[in-house]
C-alpha cells in the first residue's frame, strides 16, 4: 500500500528560492503549495479523499503509458494497450471524485496537502518527467478520453528544449486541445531570493563592506534572467550568494550564461579602465575580482572559456599599462588558460604578453630558488625564450615546427609549478589536480568522445560526413556500455529515432536506421542488462531509464537476474523496472510460473499481482496447489487485488491456518486489501485472555487489519478493549491501547462515539490527543 507522510508545517512568508528545480527538497515542496494555493483557496465543497491504493494503480499506468509513447512509434499495439489500462484506472478515479489534481515538487507528487512517498520509484519517475517540462502541477478531469491522453504524453516526452522554442508548457498544452488536463505550469517571476543555505552562505562584515560590485553582478544576472525588471533579489541578499553555488546554476543552464557574460565584461572594463589609470585596484574590486575567480574556476570548460576569453581581449588590447599589473588580480593557472585559449582561437598576441608568459614559466624557479627545505637542488631553471620566439609559439602555422627544447621545458617548468604543492611566488597552490586526472578516467573520456560525435551528427552535413560519424558512434557504443554512460546512451538512441524520421536526406535517415540496429541487436541488449547489474547500485535509475527505451527485448535477460534473488521482491529497482515493460513482463513472467524454485515463482506472482489486470487471475489460479505455503499465499493476495471472489473463501482457510505465520500473514492481507467480508473472522481471531505478552502482539495486528477494513462491526469488540484496567503485562496492554486508537480513522464517524469517550478519559496523554482530533472530526 503506497504511504501518504504529512509534510513539514508551511511558511509562506520567506519561502521562495532562485529557481524551482535548483531547490533543496523541502522548499521545492512549499513552492509547490505556494504556487497551488489559489486553485485551492476559493474550494468551498471538501473534496473526498482519494483511495490510496487506487491512486496508486494510476499513477503506475500513467507512468507506463507515457514510457510507451515516448518509446513506440504511433499506433503500436503497447501504446494501445497501455493507454487504454490507465484510462480504465483513471475513469475509476472519476467515480469518486470529478477531477485528480497532482501537484509536481520536484521529484515528488503531491495531492492535496500530503505528498506521495518518495521512496516509490514509479512516482519519482513520474513527477521528474512533469518537473523537467517546468509542469508544477497537473488535473485530469472527468470526461478525458484516450486520444487526450496519448496527446499529453506526447507532450510529456518531447525534449525540453523544442516546448521552450515552441512558446512554452502552456502554449504546447493549450494547441494540442487537451481539454480534460489542465496543467499549471512554474512562474518564475515570482521568485526571489532567500537566505537558503544551500545557495547563500553567510557574510562576515569584511565581505559586506566590499561587496557593491558582486551584488550589482548578481542582481543583473538574476533580474534579467529570471525576474523581470524591477523583481530582482535584494541587495543584501545578493552580497550573500556563494560564488560556486552561482557556478552551479549556470553549468546546469538554470541562469542564462549569456547575461552572466556580459556583466561580467562591464565589471572587467572597468577594472582594466581603473587600473590603467591609477595602476593600484581598490579593495572592493579585488574582493570582486576574487569572487568572480572562484566563480569562473567552477563553470565549465566551454563557458569558463567564454569569461576567460572577455577577460583576455580587454586586457590585451589596454596599452597603458603592464599587463602583469592587469594580471596581478588572476591566479596564474587562469593566465596560462587565458593564453591557450587565445592560441587555439588563432588570436595575435602582443609581444608584452608573450614576455609575460614567459615571466610566469621562470618566476617560480626564481622566486622558489631561496634556500629551504621546500627547494630541490635538481630544479633548473628554463631556458630564456625571447619575446618574439615566444610569440611564433602562438602561430597556429608554424605551431608543430617550433616546437623545441626550450619550449618543452619551459612547458614543463609551468607544469611542474601548477601540479606542485608550491604555487607562483612560493604560495601554495590551488590547482584541482584530482578533478583533471577524474577527467581522465575512461567514463569521462567515453562521454566526451560519445558526445562530441553526437554534436557533429546534429548539425547540417552532408550524407558522407554522417556515415562516418554514425560508424565512429557504433564502434564507441561498447565502451559508453562499460563505462556506464547510460544518459548518453538514452539521448543518442532518442536522437538517432528523431534523425531517422526528421533528417531531410534520405540516406541520413537510412545511416540513421543502420546505427539504431546496433540497438535492437540481442547481443547488444544483453550487454545492457548485464551493465545494469553492475552498475546497479550507483546509477541503477539511468540504467534503468536506458533499458526501458530499448524496449522488450530486454525483458527475457531482466527476468534471469530477476530469477537469482530470494528475497521477497527481489531488488526494488529491478521489480520496478520490469513493471515499467508492462504486457512483455507479464507475458515472460506466464511463461516461467512452472520453475521449480519457489522463492522464485513467488515473486514472479508478486510482479504479476503488481503490474497485472484481473485476467491474469487465470494463470496463477492453478498455483493455489502449490506445495510452498509462501506461494499459496501470494496467490491469494494477487486475486483479491484481481477481485476474484473465490479468493474470500481462501483467505478464511488461511486465517484458521495452525501455523501462525500464515495466519499471521493472512490478517495482513485482511487488511491490505480491506477484505470486510472476513471481519467477523478477525474479531474471533482476538485474544481475550492474556497468558502470554506475544498475545498482545497479535491483537495489535488484528487491530491494525480491522483498522484498514473500517467495518463498525468491529467497534464494540474494540470498545471492550480500550476498557480493559488491569494485566500481567501493563506495558504490553498500553501499546495495545495505543495501537487501537491510532487505527480509527477510517471506521464512520458516528460509530465511534464511545471509543472517543473512552479515550478522552486515558490516562495516556497520546491516546487523549488522538480522541480530541477524532472529536473535532466528528464535530
Amino acid at each position: 500500500m503506497p504511504r501518504i507522510v504529512r509534510p513539514w508545517r508551511q511558511d509562506k512568508s520567506r519561502f521562495l528560492v532562485i529557481y524551482i528545480y535548483s531547490c533543496p527538497e523541502k522548499v521545492a515542496k512549499t513552492v509547490y503549495n505556494y504556487l497551488m494555493a489559489d486553485m485551492h483557496e476559493k474550494k468551498e465543497a471538501v473534496e473526498l479523499p482519494l483511495d490510496t491504493r487506487l491512486l496508486s494503480d494510476a499513477v503506475i499506468e500513467l507512468n507506463i503509458s507515457r514510457k510507451n509513447v515516448g518509446i513506440y512509434p504511433p499506433g503500436h499495439i503497447q501504446i494501445t494497450k497501455s493507454i487504454d489500462r490507465a484510462y480504465e484506472i483513471l475513469q475509476r478515479m472519476f467515480e469518486i471524485r470529478p477531477e485528480m489534481t497532482l501537484g509536481v515538487a520536484k521529484d515528488t507528487l503531491v495531492v492535496g496537502r500530503d505528498y506521495l512517498d518518495q521512496r516509490n520509484p514509479v512516482y519519482r519517475d513520474f513527477a521528474l518527467s512533469m518537473n523537467q517540462q517546468g509542469i508544477a502541477a497537473v488535473t485530469f478531469i472527468k470526461g478525458l478520453d484516450r486520444d487526450e491522453l496519448t496527446r499529453f504524453h506526447r507532450v510529456l516526452t518531447t525534449r525540453p528544449e523544442d516546448i521552450r522554442a515552441a512558446g512554452g508548457i502552456e502554449k504546447v498544452i493549450e494547441e494540442a486541445a487537451i481539454q480534460h488536463i489542465r496543467i499549471k505550469a512554474v512562474d518564475y517571476g515570482s521568485f526571489h531570493l532567500t537566505e537558503e543555505s544551500e545557495i547563500i552562505r553567510p557574510a562576515s562584515k569584511k565581505e559586506k563592506a566590499a561587496s557593491t560590485i558582486w551584488q550589482d553582478f548578481v542582481s543583473n544576472l538574476v533580474a534579467d534572467t529570471l525576474a523581470g525588471p524591477g523583481k530582482g533579489p535584494s541587495v543584501d541578499d545578493t552580497s550573500m550568494i556563494d560564488p560556486k553555488e552561482l557556478a552551479k546554476l549556470l553549468n546546469e543552464r538554470r541562469l542564462q550564461s549569456r547575461a552572466a557574460v556580459e556583466s561580467y565584461e562591464r565589471i572587467i572594463t572597468e577594472y582594466v579602465r581603473y587600473v590603467a589609470e591609477r595602476k593600484q585596484p581598490t579593495k572592493e574590486q579585488s574582493a570582486t575580482l576574487a569572487k568572480l575567480n572562484s566563480l569562473v574556476k567552477e563553470l565549465h570548460p566551454e563557458l569558463r572559456k567564454q569569461f576567460l576569453s572577455t577577460a583576455f581581449r580587454h586586457i590585451a588590447t589596454e596599452s597603458r599599462t603592464r599587463p602583469e599589473d592587469l594580471l596581478g588580480g588572476f591566479p596564474d593557472d587562469m593566465v596560462i588558460e587565458m593564453l591557450r585559449n587565445a592560441s587555439e582561437e588563432g588570436r595575435e598576441i602582443s609581444p608584452t604578453l608573450a614576455g609575460l608568459m614567459q615571466k610566469l614559466a621562470s618566476v617560480g624557479v626564481k622566486e622558489d630558488a631561496r634556500p629551504g627545505p621546500a627547494q630541490s637542488p635538481e630544479i633548473k631553471s628554463a631556458p630564456v625564450i625571447t619575446e618574439d620566439k615566444m610569440k611564433r609559439l602562438f602561430d597556429r602555422e608554424t605551431y608543430e615546427q617550433y616546437v623545441g627544447e626550450d619550449y618543452d621545458a619551459t612547458l614543463k617548468a609551468l607544469t611542474e609549478r601548477s601540479l606542485s604543492p608550491l604555487g607562483l611566488g612560493g604560495g601554495v597552490s590551488d590547482f584541482p589536480i584530482e578533478e583533471y586526472l577524474e577527467s581522465l578516467e575512461d567514463r569521462h573520456l567515453d562521454f566526451q568522445i560519445g558526445r562530441a560525435l553526437l554534436a557533429f551528427m546534429e548539425e547540417d552535413i552532408d550524407e558522407e560526413d554522417y556515415a562516418e560519424f554514425s560508424r565512429k558512434l557504433i564502434d564507441v557504443m561498447p565502451d559508453l556500455l562499460e563505462s556506464g554512460n547510460f544518459y548518453l546512451l538514452l539521448d543518442i538512441l532518442e536522437t538517432l529515432r528523431r534523425h531517422s524520421k526528421e533528417k531531410p536526406q534520405p540516406k541520413v535517415r537510412e545511416h540513421a536506421e543502420k546505427v539504431l540496429e546496433v540497438f535492437s541487436d540481442q547481443g547488444f541488449v544483453n550487454q545492457a542488462v548485464s551493465a545494469f547489474d553492475r552498475w546497479a547500485r550507483t546509477k541503477g535509475r539511468e540504467a534503468a531509464d536506458f533499458l526501458l527505451a530499448l524496449g522488450p527485448a530486454a525483458v527475457p535477460g531482466l527476468m534471469d537476474l530477476f530469477s537469482m534473488d530470494e528475497t521477497p521482491g527481489g531488488r526494488k529497482l529491478l521489480f520496478d523496472l520490469l513493471c515499467n515493460f508492462g504486457e512483455p513482463t507479464l507475458n515472460e513472467a506466464v511463461k516461467r510460473l512452472g520453475d521449480p524454485r519457489p522463492f522464485f515463482v513467488r515473486n514472479l506472482v508478486m510482479l504479476i499481482r503488481s503490474a497485472g489486470r484481473s485476467a491474469h487471475a487465470v494463470h496463477i489460479k492453478p498455483l493455489l496447489n502449490h506445495p510452498d505455503q509462501k506461494v499459496r499465499l501470494e496467490v491469494i493476495a494477487a486475486l483479491l487485488r484481481f477481485k476474484d471472489h473465490a479468493a474470500i473463501q481462501l483467505l478464511r482457510e488461511a486465517l484458521r491456518s495452525k501455523d501462525p505465520d500464515v495466519a499471521s500473514q493472512a490478517v495482513f492481507i485482511a487488511g491490505q486489501y480491506r477484505v470486510s467480508a472476513v471481519t467477523e473472522d478477525l474479531l474471533s481471531m482476538i485474544k481475550k485472555v492474556i497468558l502470554f505478552e506475544a498475545d498482545y502482539t497479535v491483537n495489535e495486528e488484528i487491530i491494525k487489519a480491522l483498522g484498514e477494513i473500517g467495518d463498525p462491526r468491529a467497534v464494540p469488540e474494540l470498545e471492550r478493549l480500550a476498557k480493559t484496567s488491569w494485566s500481567l503485562y501493563p506495558q504490553g496492554l498500553a501499546k495495545m491501547k495505543l495501537t487501537l486508537f491510532e487505527s480509527l480513522s477510517r471506521y464512520p464517524r458516528e460509530s465511534m462515539e464511545g471509543l472517543i469517550k473512552i479515550g478522552e478519559r486515558s490516562e495516556d496523554e497520546r491516546i487523549r490527543r488522538i480522541a480530541k482530533k477524532l472529536a473535532e472530526k466528528r464535530g
